[in-house]
């Protein structure tokens, strides 16, 4: 039983150490002294014969047996609690710290509702809500789940489907008086305020039957920000994207109007990746019921069915 222990002893501080990419981080996690962090991953090194970081004075990163050896410690780690919680009769509860990786648009929205929701039901609960457009690897991000707009390119990660989100056309009243009537066959010409990657070059508008038709588009104003994209919409710099739930309170005050009322962009479909293993902590399950819940209120999202 010693060295069963000890072994979860030595992984528990790699995870530590993987998850901060710092020793000294990893010492104050766990309370202990940096010496005594180096000689246990040294001592994981040699036990499975593989060298699992690159360290100097100025850097340290974890090589390829050090990654998979880190998605490998928190899928044990899981299982491990997981198995004392059922042996000791105890329920599992969302406790710890919940690291959770979000676009900027959404995490200044409901994603941010989410967390606030939890942190009131599970008080003890820690989060740290990290948000970025670009696409991250969870794994060494030490994040436990990463909310994705558009699909999960990543095969080595778990992705659920939570859901699709509708997407209209708008402008302010004083670009469209500017512009004149806006047809489907006139777009093209018109300035459009491009978001990468989903509204540039071209983009598939769906009838009220849900026909489609590929329409081009000219973006001489492109972001990667859904924040800045719809900023530039405000400002009148052309016709742009936005769900229903980012620009109802703009439709209703007449800031910005309905462009082609009768076509909709085709809904893009929101997801949660998680890191790969079956068992989860019960914080990430209680996350994802928090986020659905307040997205199912959204106007304009469709649930997964």
């Amino acid at each position: 039983m010693k060295h069963t222990h000890d072994r979860l002893d030595l992984l528990d501080t790699f995870q530590k150490i993987g998850e901060s990419g710092s020793l000294s981080k990893a010492a104050r996690l766990l309370g202990t002294s940096q010496p005594t962090v180096s000689r246990r991953l040294l001592e994981l090194e040699r036990m499975l014969g593989c060298k699992l970081a690159l360290r100097t004075t100025a850097s340290f990163s974890l090589t390829d047996e050090g990654r998979s050896l880190l998605a490998e410690a928190r899928d044990l780690g899981d299982r491990w609690s997981s198995l004392s919680h059922r042996l000791s009769g105890g329920q599992s509860r969302p406790e710890g710290t919940l690291r959770v990786i979000g676009p900027s648009g959404y995490g200044t929205g409901f994603l941010t509702d989410a967390v606030t929701d939890l942190r009131a039901a599970h008080p003890a609960l820690r989060v740290e809500l990290t948000l970025t457009d670009r696409v991250i690897d969870l794994v060494a991000s030490g994040a436990e789940c990463w909310i994705c707009v558009g699909e999960v390119r990543d095969p080595d990660l778990v992705s659920r489907k939570l859901g699709a989100m509708e997407r209209i056309l708008l402008a302010t009243p004083g670009l469209l008086e500017q512009l004149g009537p806006v047809t489907i066959s006139r777009l093209p010409s018109l300035p459009c305020v491009g978001l990468v990657p989903y509204v540039q070059g071209s983009v598939r508008l769906l009838d009220r039957s849900g026909r489609p038709r590929m329409v081009a588009l000219d973006t001489p104003i492109k972001t990667d920000s859904l924040l800045s994209s719809y900023r530039a919409i405000l400002n009148g710099a052309g016709i742009g994207a936005a769900a229903p739930w980012m620009c109802q309170d703009d439709l209703k005050a007449g800031r910005v109007r309905r462009v082609l009322p009768n076509w909709w962009l085709e809904p893009i479909g929101i997801h949660v990746a998680l890191p790969p293993g079956i068992y989860r902590p019960a914080r990430v399950t209680a996350f994802i019921e928090a986020l659905k819940r307040r997205m199912h209120s959204l106007p304009g999202f469709r649930p997964a069915s």
